[in-house]
Parts: structure tokens; sequence; C-alpha cells
């Protein structure tokens, strides 16, 4: 892998002038949010018509941060972006997300007009693991605090993890 992205990195720098790179950070932001996955608002109405208010299992108990930015390098009608990523996780007495780093390879090329781009973003991801725990009522039956579904019913599918591998081929014309 690393021979590919090395030799990528070599074509994409060759030229007989060097002196046309540019270097620069775009798209930087953070926040102190979390932003692996969904979080539940552990408020949910029972088939009974009982409503039930869980939302306090769901509060952080650590610090959350997120932070996201793509390098951008441009050489001469060439482009290298290398989109980055960490969150700090997330950590509830019901959900906990491990941190998260994430690496991805964006490569493209000019052509008058034209601007065409091929990438994978969150191609390298580490971290990011999301355990959720069940509740247990007063007949010693597990349920989901987030949605009231039993245990055995809900999938830990549900929890959407937003960063997915992403391959994508995009073309820009420029009017």
């Amino acid at each position: 892998m690393k021979k590919i992205i090395i030799l990528i990195f070599l074509i994409l720098i060759y030229s007989p002038v060097f002196g046309n790179t540019k270097f620069q950070l775009m798209d930087t932001y953070g926040s102190n949010s979390y932003s692996q996955s969904q979080l539940w608002s552990g408020n949910f109405i029972a088939p009974n018509g009982q409503k039930f208010m869980f939302g306090n299992f769901y509060k952080s108990t650590s610090i959350q941060l997120n932070l996201k930015t793509k390098i951008l390098f441009e050489f001469n009608e060439n482009i290298l972006i290398i989109p980055l990523s960490f969150d700090n996780g997330y950590k509830s007495d019901l959900l906990n997300a491990t941190q998260m780093y994430s690496i991805g390879l964006i490569i493209g090329k000019k052509f008058n007009n034209f601007k065409f781009l091929l990438g994978i973003d969150n191609a390298l991801v580490k971290g990011g693991k999301i355990k959720e725990k069940p509740c247990i009522d007063k007949f010693n039956r597990e349920f989901h605090c987030g949605t009231g579904l039993p245990w055995t019913d809900y999938k830990q599918d549900n929890i959407y993890n937003f960063y997915q591998d992403e391959i994508f081929f995009k073309v820009h014309y420029k009017f």
C-alpha cells in the first residue's frame, strides 16, 4: 500500500518545473461535538402510550471534539488532496464510541476548463468502534432506551457510522 501511494505521489509531482507547487489546508473545521454517528434522544412512546424519557443515560461524560481538514497539493496541472479526520469518541452510560482517526486520498488532473478527481475518502480508519448497552425493565427484560424496542429486535446496525469508505469520480467544468 505504501509503495502505491508513493508511486502516485511521484507521478503527480513529476514535471520539468517544480516551482508551481501550491500547498493549502481547505475545508478545515472542528467542533466540541461528537460526529461519528447519530445520538439517541432517549425519549420514546411505548406501544401502550406511556412516555419514557431516558435522555440522561445518553448524556456525554467525556470531552467531545472533532476535527476535519483537507490538505491540498497542486503541482502544475496535477492535484493531490489528503482528507484527514479525528473524533474524540463518546462516552455515556448506554453508548460508547472509541476515538477515530481517518485518512483518504484524492488525485486529480486539470485539462483546460476541466478538472477530474478520483479518490477514496476514509481509506484508512483507526478506531471508531460503537457499542451500546440495553436498559432493563421491572420484569428484567432488556430493551433499547433510545427506541423502546426489545433488545433482541434491535440491531446495532441502526447506529450508522458516518465515516464509511467512499470511492468517487468527479468531473468539474469551469465556464
